[in-house]
């Protein structure tokens, strides 16, 4: 919107025709001498000269990461996660039933998730 206040388009009805002007390829914008292989062409190389060294850069650096975090567990290695989670589910709330069996009250049931967690830690 910025550029169209720019070029003095306040009204609803001038948005509408530069609108229409730009729908049918009508040039819109002054290029200097009216060629548009005027743009700068060094700017732009330049810029693309920037991307591609910033891309390398972050290429390196990603390597250095990945170099360090080595020996550490990825979570790709874990071949089932979803049977993690459906195992941790399962023993909460077969110990939840366990504890309102048992009428264990408040502290059987504050001490079901960490004795599920526990669990889950000892099988995985």
């Amino acid at each position: 919107m910025t550029h169209i206040r720019m070029r003095g388009l306040g009204t609803r009805n001038e948005v509408e025709e530069h609108l229409v002007e730009l729908a049918e390829g009508t040039p819109t914008e002054d290029y200097g001498d009216g060629d548009p292989q005027a743009v700068d062409l060094d700017a732009a190389k330049r810029e693309i000269a920037w991307l591609r060294k910033e891309v390398a850069d972050l290429r390196e650096r990603l390597a250095t990461i990945r170099g360090q975090t080595e020996g550490f567990p990825r979570a790709s290695e874990d071949t089932h996660p979803w049977m993690r989670i459906a195992a941790a589910m399962a023993t909460t709330f077969i110990l939840g039933k366990l504890v309102q069996r048992l009428r264990l009250g408040a502290a059987g049931a504050a001490a079901v998730p960490m004795i599920a967690a526990q669990l889950d830690r000892r099988l995985w």
